[in-house]
C-alpha cells in the first residue's frame, strides 16, 4: 500500500494535527508502508527533521492567523508527483488549501479517498465575529466529505456532531499515546524550583494560546483564585499564538511563560507540574490532555467536545462547565487537595495505559484498505 497524505499543518509546526501525523509518519516507516506528505512551505526558520517525507509547495500566512500558512499548488506540479509516486489511497486532513487540492487531483486521477476530520473551524468563527460564515462553512463540508470513501472522526462526540450536520459514511479514528515520551519518570525538581514552585502548587496549561482555547476565561479564573490563594499556586503556559501578547499584557500574577517546547522539555514540563488546567470547549479530542494523564498530572478540563469521550468527572479528571470562570476558579481551588489530585492521577495514567498508537493506526490501515476498491471516476 502506497499512501498520499495531504495536510496544511506539519513538522515543526507544534498542534495536536502534526504531532499525529508524525506519530503515523514513524509506524508506517516501521511497517514498511511507502508514504508522502503534501504540505506549505514552512517559514520558521526551524530545520525541518528528514526523517519525514513530506513534499512542500510555496505558501502565505492566512490573514487571521498568520502562524498557520496555506498553500494551492499548481495541479500540474502535484499530479506530476502524484504520478510518480504512485499512491493507492489518498488522506486528507485538511478541508482547505493542501486539501482542495489534494482531492481535485485524487478526483481526476480516480485514486480513492480518506478523510478525516480535525477541527471545528465553525466555533472558531465565533471568536473572530464572522458567525455568519456558519452555514455556508457547512454546505462547503458537506459537499467536500461527500467524495470520502470513509470520514474518519478522532471521537465519537465529533462524530455525533458530523452526523448531525448532514456528513455520511462516518468512523472513529481514535487517538493514543506515546508512554515513552510522555510519564511521570520526566518529573524533574530542578524544573520546577527555575519555574518558581516552592511551597507552590505548578498549574500547566499546554497548547495554542488563541481566544477560541477559553484562554480569555482562563485568565478570569487565575485572577479571581490569585484573590484568595496566591501564595499557594504558581500558572505556567506553555505554547505559542496570537493571543499571546494580550495574555502577557494582562500582566496577571503568578503566571510563567516558557514559549512553545518539544522533545525531552515538554515531557519534563507535563511531568514537573501539579495539575494541568486546559479550558478549550472546542476540542475534537484534547490530545494535551491525554499527554498530561500519561505524564501522571492530575487535570482539569471541561464538559464539551471530544474531551468526553475519555475523562470521567472525580474519576481521572476534574471537569467543570464551559466558559465558566467560576466552575473553572473552583475546580482549580479544588485540586489544592492532594487527595483529590492523587485520585485523579491514578484514574488518569490508568487511561492513558489503555491508549496505544499501534492499536490506534492498525484500525486506520483496516480504513485505508477497505477504500482501495472504491476509486471515484471524474
Amino acid at each position: 500500500m502506497r499512501l498520499a497524505i495531504f495536510t496544511d499543518t506539519f513538522y515543526p509546526q507544534i498542534n495536536g494535527v502534526s504531532n499525529t501525523l508524525q506519530y503515523l509518519s514513524r509506524y508506517l516507516t516501521q511497517r514498511g508502508i511507502a508514504h508522502v506528505f503534501y504540505a506549505p512551505e514552512d517559514k520558521s526558520g526551524k530545520t525541518d527533521a528528514g526523517e519525514y517525507p513530506v513534499v512542500r509547495f510555496p505558501s502565505v500566512p492566512f490573514a487571521l492567523y498568520p502562524q498557520v500558512r496555506l498553500s494551492l499548488p499548481s495541479q500540474g506540479a502535484l499530479r506530476r508527483s502524484l504520478e510518480a509516486f504512485r499512491p493507492d489511497v489518498v488522506h486528507i486532513v485538511t478541508e482547505f488549501g493542501m486539501g482542495y487540492s489534494g482531492l481535485k487531483a485524487a478526483r481526476q486521477m480516480g485514486i480513492p479517498v480518506v478523510m478525516s476530520y480535525h477541527t471545528n473551524f465553525d466555533q472558531y468563527l465565533a471568536h473572530y465575529g464572522l458567525t455568519f460564515l456558519e452555514e455556508p462553512l457547512w454546505q462547503y463540508m458537506r459537499w467536500f466529505h461527500s467524495f470520502a470513501q470513509t470520514n474518519l472522526c478522532p471521537s465519537e462526540n465529533t462524530q455525533q456532531t458530523l452526523t448531525f450536520r448532514g456528513i455520511r459514511n462516518l468512523a472513529v479514528w481514535s487517538r493514543g499515546i506515546d508512554r515513552t515520551r510522555f510519564s511521570p519518570e520526566f518529573r524533574s525538581e530542578s524544573l520546577r524550583r527555575e519555574l518558581g514552585a516552592d511551597n507552590r502548587l505548578l498549574y500547566l496549561y499546554v497548547g495554542r494560546i488563541s481566544a477560541e482555547k477559553g484562554i480569555d476565561v482562563y485568565a478570569k479564573s487565575i485572577r479571581a483564585f490569585n484573590e484568595r490563594h496566591r501564595d499557594r499556586a504558581r500558572f505556567i503556559f506553555t505554547g505559542d499564538g496570537p493571543y499571546l501578547p494580550a495574555l502577557k499584557a494582562m500582566n496577571i500574577e503568578n503566571t510563567v511563560f516558557t514559549g512553545a517546547l518539544r522533545g525531552r522539555a515538554l515531557s519534563e514540563i507535563y511531568a514537573s507540574c501539579d495539575v494541568f488546567v486546559f479550558p478549550s470547549d472546542n476540542e475534537t479530542f484534547g490530545n494535551v490532555m491525554l499527554e498530561a494523564m500519561a505524564s501522571g498530572t492530575p487535570g482539569i478540563c471541561v464538559d464539551a467536545g471530544g474531551l468526553k469521550d475519555f475523562t470521567a468527572q472525580g474519576e481521572n479528571a476534574c471537569v467543570c462547565a464551559p466558559r465558566d470562570a467560576r466552575a473553572l476558579t473552583e475546580a482549580m481551588t479544588a485540586m489544592l487537595s492532594g487527595r483529590l489530585r492523587e485520585t485523579i492521577r491514578a484514574g488518569a495514567l490508568r487511561t492513558a495505559g489503555e491508549r496505544s498508537w499501534d492499536s490506534i493506526f492498525s484500525g486506520l490501515l483496516r480504513h485505508y484498505a477497505l477504500a482501495l476498491p472504491h476509486a471515484r471516476a471524474v
